[in-house]
């Protein structure tokens, strides 16, 4: 009998998941006091008429709160500074996060860092450790793709260094992911699409990173037969509330997926140029993986071809080979059926950039657990096939 590798899987404190259940948020807020500091986005989750309803349930719940308002695609780390002191004014006992990844990640690192006195970016930069138990966060997404409820890291960029990387740890883990499907109803379609491209990626990058388990196996596989059919679904048709379901429960399981397995080379690498362009994260992941995934095939052809297979996309006779090159087939026909699919360079990626990236994207967390490990000349490679190519 094959031996079983041993894992661990961080998980959030509790996972609420179904539509309709944000009507909860007060009574589950209320359990960890009366006072809250909400974090948000822009206008859309006002305009949608959900930020009222949310407003109804904490003040049902008996909780008082304060915003922070305003969270945008890419934060900085001064967005966790300014949210730790609109907290300790109000001397709040919990963050409540609502919104995409960005502002999860906010919100996340607020409450992490909530009893430290050392600005963010000092954590950030490594220079300063947390060394005090920070608040609970509930995190209610409003986009399924990166799966932040159920990830113990926030994303976060530094503009003097122009670095987009991480805060890790177990004190980012919200106490409570909320997921009501509900919630994503009124995402727009660029950003559902470019959204589900991330869950989906995070999915397939999971399942072939070096980290994977049986614990991530089972959730990035059962994600992946979530989201293949689901996303076509909803960019299309934005009220269909089984699609939306479906993306959402399948975001959240490539969140678990990833918590314990780690991602791969397109996370790697879509961190910088992301930062450098300005481009949505889901986007740049998007066009990274077939590439990357042909550059994985020599030591991953198998698992793609089992995802393949589990998708339904090649019959039982195909070798390996063949159905991972179906997997890579039809990951580009999403692309371009999602109306996404050219190459980097139309989108920005540039020659001259490719050392910043190489030399951010190499010694990257995500890009060690990747299945091959690539040299600076793969990156370079690969980076000039995806200035006409995708």
């Amino acid at each position: 009998m094959e031996s079983i590798p041993s894992f661990s899987a961080p998980l959030p404190g509790q996972v609420i998941f179904g539509s309709g259940r944000v009507a909860e948020l007060g009574d589950v807020a209320a359990g960890f006091g009366s006072r809250a500091l909400l974090v948000i986005g822009g206008t859309s989750l006002r305009r949608s008429g959900y930020l009222a309803h949310i407003e109804a349930a904490l003040r049902n719940g008996g909780v008082e709160w304060d915003v922070l308002s305003g969270v945008p695609a890419e934060p900085g780390v001064e967005w966790v500074d300014e949210g730790r002191q609109k907290l300790r004014a109000l001397s709040a006992e919990m963050v409540i996060g609502v919104g995409g990844g960005s502002v999860l990640d906010v919100a996340k690192a607020i409450a992490a860092l909530a009893k430290e006195e050392a600005p963010c970016v000092a954590f950030h930069r490594g220079e300063a450790k947390v060394t005090r138990r920070g608040l609970p966060c509930i995190a209610l997404p409003t986009t399924a793709g990166t799966g932040a409820e159920a990830t113990p890291n926030a994303v976060l960029s530094d503009r003097e260094r122009r670095v987009k990387a991480s805060l890790r740890g177990g004190d980012l883990l919200p106490a409570v992911a909320l997921v009501d499907p509900q919630l994503t109803l009124s995402c727009p379609p660029d950003v559902t699409a470019y959204s589900g491209l991330d869950a989906i990626s995070q999915a397939l990058e999971s399942w072939v990173s070096v980290g994977s388990n049986p614990f991530s196996d089972m959730l990035a596989l059962k994600a992946l037969r979530l989201m293949a059919p689901a996303l076509p679904q909803a960019v299309g048709d934005g009220a269909n509330l089984s699609a939306r379901e479906a993306m959402a429960l399948g975001s959240l399981f490539a969140g678990m997926a990833l918590a314990s397995a780690r991602l791969g080379l397109v996370h790697g690498l879509a961190h910088p140029i992301g930062e450098l362009y300005h481009l949505p994260h889901g986007l740049v992941c998007g066009l990274l993986m077939p590439s990357v995934m042909e550059f994985n095939l020599p030591v991953a052809a198998g698992k793609y071809a089992a995802a393949a297979r589990e998708l339904g996309l090649c019959g039982p006779g195909s070798s390996d080979e063949e159905a991972a090159e179906t997997l890579i087939a039809w990951f580009r026909s999403l692309l371009a059926q999602l109306g996404v699919g050219r190459p980097l360079g139309e989108y920005g990626l540039s020659a001259s950039d490719f050392d910043f990236i190489i030399q951010q994207g190499l010694p990257a967390g995500s890009t060690k657990h990747n299945p091959r490990q690539p040299t600076a000349s793969d990156l370079q490679a690969l980076l000039q096939r995806l200035l006409s190519a995708y």
